[in-house]
């Protein structure tokens, strides 16, 4: 039941008052400590709030169906007195500094400008007049507890509107574009070099397909030839040469005869 309750109205509390020895502070609230910032009451007497789960379980039975008022406190429960609430004010919400009719003095004005400068300078760029609408956005409330994480929050629109790019970011951002650029760039020159030297790889390796054609055809026309050569002549072409050597008279045998 408190989880609901808690997301339902905690925006409600600005703070939680906490006093240490004698010093106010404002502390963020939290839903595990919800009884020190909201209080229920039945027939206007305050509720204990701290009942075990048991308790409370049968605290709600009890009263389910009939009226239950829930407190909530802007700054809790630790502030009981005027005086507490007037201490508390002094010391973190109020101004230290305010002009006559109660506002934040000039002083004050400065010193939120001078932080937000701090804070955000290297990230935007403003005439003297936006940071001093700015500021003056943040310390209208007249709750100074809330200005230091007002600072740290992003501008309001109407104030983001007037406001530039920082140089130092800019040239920040011209310089990581710039390099990335130049990579891309040594990354296609890289790639190109590499395309020559395969082109002339290439280009040779063409040559020696040629060179090697040209082989190739020698030797085939060496082996055509030579298979020309295999099958023997036809038999009616070819000429007996016995049939052309002249018959010589054996005129040796003759004389011996005789």
């Amino acid at each position: 039941m408190m989880e609901q309750i808690w997301a339902r109205f905690h925006t409600r509390v600005k703070g939680k008052a906490a006093k240490v020895d004698g010093v106010w502070s404002v502390e963020s609230p939290s839903a595990t400590e919800w009884w020190k910032v909201m209080q229920f009451k039945t027939k206007k007497q305050p509720v204990d709030s701290t009942k075990t789960d048991q308790a409370w379980h049968s605290w709600m039975v009890k009263w389910r169906g009939k009226p239950v008022t829930l407190m909530i406190y802007e700054y809790g429960t630790a502030i009981i007195t005027a005086r507490d609430l007037e201490a508390f004010a002094t010391a973190c919400i109020r101004p230290e500094h305010t002009d006559r009719s109660g506002a934040a003095a000039e002083v004050t004005l400065m010193d939120i400008v001078a932080r937000l400068r701090d804070q955000w300078s290297t990230a935007f760029q403003a005439e003297g007049v936006v940071w001093r609408m700015w500021a003056n956005h943040i310390i209208r409330n007249l709750n100074r507890s809330t200005w230091e994480n007002a600072i740290m929050q992003p501008p309001p629109p109407f104030v983001a509107n007037l406001l530039h790019r920082s140089d130092s970011q800019l040239e920040q951002h011209i310089a990581n574009v710039t390099r990335s650029a130049q990579m891309a760039l040594d990354v296609v020159r890289g790639c190109l070099a590499g395309y020559q030297v395969l082109r002339r790889d290439w280009e040779l390796f063409g040559k020696c397909l040629d060179l090697q054609v040209e082989r190739l055809e020698a030797r085939r026309e060496s082996v055509e030839a030579f298979l020309l050569d295999i099958p023997p002549p036809d038999m009616q072409s070819v000429i007996d040469p016995l049939e052309l050597l002249d018959n010589v008279n054996d005129d040796e045998h003759m004389e011996n005869d005789e």
